[in-house]
């Protein structure tokens, strides 16, 4: 049974048990008394061309005085005449007011909306500008680089054409000063132009909803609406055991609040796409997540933990890049057995302690049929890579009570597609499988890591394991056999239970599959791919 907490209000969300819907939704304003310092807006207009449709800024990938406009996308209104957004294409800015003088801070980029007061002619630059590229970039007194703009009241006539104008005077042409406004221009982008110049343009701002905690008994949190610093951070986070930001927009949370606590070491956070900085100093294990709609989702940026307590597993597929990698830690004991391991992401090192522990010499096992004589495993090579969600046997070649990291980089982690797998096979689990009556079909490997025993109803399977599923006998046990490596045997292709792989470009769209172990399929064009195990480049 799910628990849920509702903040600030006791209406009940629509839709809390169907499909998550993660836009935020915004409302033209009509008023300057609508802004508020801290929320969230985006800027639009109609183009002359086309007065049927809406266009909104669209995000960017850089910041800089290389790009001098900010190009336009075309967006769908409701029938209340709102926008929703669901992607990252639309740039989205937290409004910065200081008197009478508005700034526009987009929040991917980490960059303001800004412009030089230098000599034009019919268009000023529209740049955006980090906080150290304003304080850094040359300027003399007659050509400075500027954040604040000045919102004309509804009073003005001009409020027909735009209601966002440069504060400070920009030289033109014939030496004068004057202010320039920020207009869409024939649907394609938007720029700082005289006053006669260009399209409308008006504000939209993000609509408020009431904070809610989607909070479920296994220890899975996912918040929605809109939350402050205050309200948010003060809550004890080390009772959660997978956390869900991606539903709202992040206040800026500098530190933890009262009673609020920090989440467990291993306890793993999804984040929006440039909104880690908003979360306390010291927050572990944090993925921003950018594209829900594809096969990768979104990236790691810090150095992802797990361990038997990662009880949920991973809920989104992720890059976990060669700066912050993945490591998973588990105890081993001094009596040589065997050990299942399957871990949803590609493992490159395996060492005692930490992954810049002493490497550990190990032997493996791949799963290779159920026959009647019991189930039988391959003798696999030592340079063998590590496939992603592949389970295996293993063991040190000279055990020790100890801990062992299983250490990845530069890989994706994947969610587990299926709870409970009912066909004969070797199969991974991410997160923790409860048996909750007797097993019948399912078997653990028992501790002496000899042979697999029928699942008896209470046991359960921990993250990072294997389990095995045999339908075809009403033994308790099935007997593990060895096949040993033939002697010169080279290019053994493993299998992964007869599943394809995964193929993404750089740019997270799926572009098909391939077998395990195999290549980059000949008619694909020349480049960069990203599998569950890596990357593979096609020359």
């Amino acid at each position: 049974m799910e628990v849920r907490c509702f903040l600030y209000s006791c209406m009940l969300l629509l839709g809390l048990g169907g499909e998550v819907v993660s836009a935020q939704t915004f409302r033209r304003i009509k008023n300057v008394r609508e802004l508020e310092d801290g929320a969230h807006y985006v800027l639009a207009g109609y183009c002359a061309a086309h007065p049927d449709s809406l266009y909104v800024m669209a995000s960017q990938d850089k910041t800089g005085t290389g790009k001098k406009n900010r190009a336009a996308r075309k967006l769908a209104l409701d029938r209340n005449g709102r926008i929703h957004i669901n992607d990252g294409g639309t740039a989205i800015f937290e409004l910065s007011v200081e008197g009478k003088a508005y700034a526009f801070r987009d929040i991917v980029l980490d960059a303001w909306l800004a412009y030089t007061t230098g000599r034009v002619q019919e268009y000023a630059s529209l740049l955006t500008l980090t906080d150290e590229e304003l304080t850094r970039l040359p300027a003399k007194p007659n050509n400075k680089y500027s954040n604040r703009f000045e919102i004309i009241p509804s009073a003005s006539a001009r409020l027909s054409k735009t209601p966002l104008y440069t504060k400070e005077d920009i030289f033109t042409s014939v030496s004068s000063k004057k202010q320039f406004g920020l207009m869409l221009v024939g649907g394609i982008s938007f720029k700082l132009c005289e006053q006669d110049v260009g399209d409308s343009l008006f504000i939209y701002k993000e609509e408020v909803q009431s904070p809610t905690l989607e909070r479920r008994e296994d220890g899975d949190w996912t918040f929605k609406g809109d939350w402050l610093a205050d309200s948010l951070f003060a809550l004890d986070y080390a009772q959660a055991r997978r956390i869900d930001f991606t539903e709202i927009a992040l206040p800026q949370g500098k530190s933890m609040v009262g009673d609020g606590k920090m989440p467990k070491g291993y306890v793993w956070t999804y984040v929006r796409k440039g909104e880690a900085g908003r979360l306390p100093e010291g927050w572990p294990n944090v993925v921003e997540i950018d594209r829900k709609d594809e096969g990768i989702q979104g990236n790691a940026v810090t150095r992802m933990v797990g361990c038997d307590s990662c009880t949920l597993g991973p809920k989104y597929s992720f890059a976990v890049p060669e700066e912050t990698g993945i490591v998973w830690y588990r105890k081993a004991e001094n009596d040589g057995g065997w050990l299942t391991v399957g871990l949803p992401y590609a493992v490159k090192k395996v060492a005692w302690e930490d992954a810049d522990g002493e490497t550990i010499t190990s032997e493996r096992l791949c799963f290779e049929e159920i026959t009647g004589d019991g189930a039988v495993f391959r003798e696999m090579e030592a340079d063998e890579a590590w496939q992603a969600g592949m389970p295996y046997l293993w063991r040190p070649s000279e055990p020790r009570e100890s801990v062992v990291c299983f250490y990845g980089e530069d890989t994706v982690v994947q969610p587990q597609e299926s709870d409970v797998e009912t066909t004969d096979g070797f199969y991974a689990v991410f997160g923790r499988y409860d048996i909750k009556d007797d097993g019948k079909t399912v078997f653990l490997l028992d501790d002496s890591g000899t042979r697999f025993v029928r699942a008896a109803a209470g046991s359960w399977v921990a993250p990072g394991r294997g389990y095995l599923v045999y339908t075809g006998t009403a033994f308790h046990s099935v007997r593990l056999i060895e096949n040993e490596l033939p002697a010169g045997a080279e290019g053994i292709e493993t299998r992964m239970g007869g599943c394809l792989l995964p193929v993404y470009g750089t740019d997270g769209i799926k572009r098909g599959e391939i077998c395990p172990g195999g290549h980059i399929p000949e008619e694909w064009p020349e480049g960069m791919y990203i599998t569950p195990f890596g990357k593979m480049i096609k020359k």
